[in-house]
């Protein structure tokens, strides 16, 4: 399905690219900025990093697609900035959504047959990236280290597997480059403990996932549907299972394990509603074709 290129060039350099910058920001950058910055900065240039080596798109926009990488590099700036000490409670929300609407106005294309309407698109696309940044920001607080970062790659990873089976290999390619950031910044984020936290690069994790499976689906002539493609930037969400009620006792390796298993549910749960959904429609494309093919016989 990918290439030993998308793999080393796509992926391993990405993966390079954001624990440099992790490593470089711990230890040139105050504790507190390094903390908000880092994992925003990583996963925005680990993606840049990709786009680049893989000639996914042009620097200068031409579509609306090609916006991406400019778009969660917007979301890792603010990320970072929302999070910073004295700024109230309703200014996050606020800045998100700013962000998240501009953003939206060059994600979205603006072709008239657009179904849902392109206004649609933009108001979910806006709403979604808030409310997940929202509710996933005080999972990064609480979980601090390598946990949250590796869900983060897993979901990532998972939508690039959508994304493919969806036709859309060169959004794919893009997923496969944010995934390889998102493990970097997990592996060194196991290795700085209770030091990292991923609370600064939610936005941009929401900004890269939610919008790249956007511009898949709008570009895929697939029958994968609409819910393998929302449900699966909301994997991490799984993790509030945890927090409270009777999985919240457990402790050590089962806490570990149920912590990864519930977000990992999700994404299978959400990549075999789309192979299903493709196995389906190649079934019926093959029947059509034997059909065509017995009636060209009998003729």
């Amino acid at each position: 399905m990918f290439s030993i290129q998308d793999i080393l060039y796509g992926g391993l350099v990405p993966a390079v690219v954001a624990a440099a910058v992790v490593l470089v920001a711990f230890w040139v950058l105050p504790h507190s900025l390094a903390r908000r910055y880092s994992a925003a900065a990583a996963l925005a240039l680990g993606l840049f990093a990709g786009y680049e080596l893989l000639d996914l798109g042009p620097w200068l926009a031409e579509t609306h697609w090609h916006w991406l990488p400019y778009a969660v590099l917007a979301a890792a700036v603010a990320g970072p900035v929302a999070c910073a000490e004295g700024v109230w409670l309703f200014e996050r929300p606020l800045l998100y959504l700013v962000v998240a609407i501009g953003a939206g106005w060059f994600l979205v294309p603006d072709w008239e047959d657009l179904q849902p309407s392109r206004t649609s698109y933009w108001i979910g696309l806006s709403i979604y990236l808030v409310v997940l940044t929202g509710l996933m920001e005080p999972l990064a607080v609480r979980f601090k280290g390598p946990l949250l970062p590796a869900v983060m790659w897993l979901t990532m990873t998972a939508a690039a597997v959508v994304l493919a089976l969806s036709g859309s290999m060169r959004f794919a390619q893009i997923g496969i480059a944010a995934a390889f950031a998102l493990f970097a910044i997990a592996v060194v984020g196991g290795w700085l403990a209770d030091r990292f936290v991923v609370t600064g690069g939610v936005f941009a994790f929401a900004m890269a996932a939610v919008g790249l499976l956007m511009i898949g689906r709008v570009n895929s002539f697939s029958d994968v549907p609409m819910v393998s493609y929302a449900i699966v930037p909301a994997a991490p969400l799984a993790l509030w299972l945890t927090v409270a009620g009777p999985l919240s006792r457990l402790t050590g390796a089962k806490a570990l394990a149920v912590r990864i298993a519930l977000p990992l549910l999700v994404l299978v749960i959400a990549v075999a509603i789309a192979v299903v959904a493709e196995s389906g429609s190649s079934d019926e494309y093959a029947s059509s074709g034997n059909v065509l093919m017995y009636a060209k016989c009998s003729v």
